[in-house]
C-alpha cells in the first residue's frame, strides 16, 4: 500500500482533485453486504487519507467477477443536489487488487476520466435521493425506484 499512497500523493500534488476507480475481485466480498465489505477491504487506504484529503466514496458496482468503486479525493466541485446533471471530469487512477497475489497496483487511467464522470452522473440520476455511496448490484439485479429527472425545470419549457 506504500506505493499506492505515494502515487496518490504525487497525483494530488499535480492535480489537487483525483478520482480512484477501484477494481476488486467480487469473490473477496461478502455477498450479504457489498458496501461494508468494500469499505473493509479499502479501510487502510481510507484511514491513511481521511485526514490528508477530502474523501468521498460515491458508488460501488458489483458484477459477477469484479466489483468497482469510485472514490473522490478533494472534489471541490461536487454538489449532491446537482450531481445527476453535472459531468465532473477529473484525472482517474485505476487501483486494482490482484485476485492471485492480493497485491495492490495503481496507475493513471486517462480513458476513464470522462467515462467515469458520465457514469457517476448516471448513478446519481438512477439512485434518486438515496445517500451515497450508491450500490449497483448487477448480480441480483438493479432497480431504480425513484430516479431523478435530468431535465431541469426551465429546460422543460423549451
Amino acid at each position: 500500500m506504500e506505493e499506492v499512497n505515494r502515487v496518490i500523493s504525487d497525483a494530488i500534488k499535480t492535480h489537487h482533485s483525483i478520482r480512484i476507480l477501484g477494481d476488486l475481485p467480487t469473490e473477496r466480498l461478502d455477498c450479504e453486504d457489498y458496501l461494508a465489505s468494500t469499505r473493509r477491504i479499502i479501510s487502510n487506504l481510507i484511514t491513511f487519507w481521511e485526514n490528508r484529503a477530502e474523501l468521498r466514496l460515491l458508488a460501488v458496482e458489483v458484477w459477477p467477477r469484479h466489483c468497482y468503486f469510485a472514490l473522490d479525493f478533494n472534489n471541490d466541485e461536487y454538489d449532491y443536489q446537482t450531481a445527476h446533471a453535472q459531468v465532473i471530469v477529473m484525472p482517474v487512477y485505476l487501483l486494482r487488487l490482484s485476485r492471485r497475489s492480493g497485491a495492490w497496483r495503481i496507475f493513471r487511467h486517462k480513458p476513464g476520466d470522462t467515462q467515469l464522470a458520465k457514469r457517476i452522473a448516471d448513478l446519481h440520476e438512477g439512485n434518486g435521493q438515496n445517500p451515497i455511496p450508491f450500490l449497483e448490484d448487477h448480480i441480483k439485479g438493479v432497480t431504480h425506484y425513484s430516479p431523478r429527472n435530468r431535465q431541469q425545470p426551465n429546460d422543460a419549457l423549451e
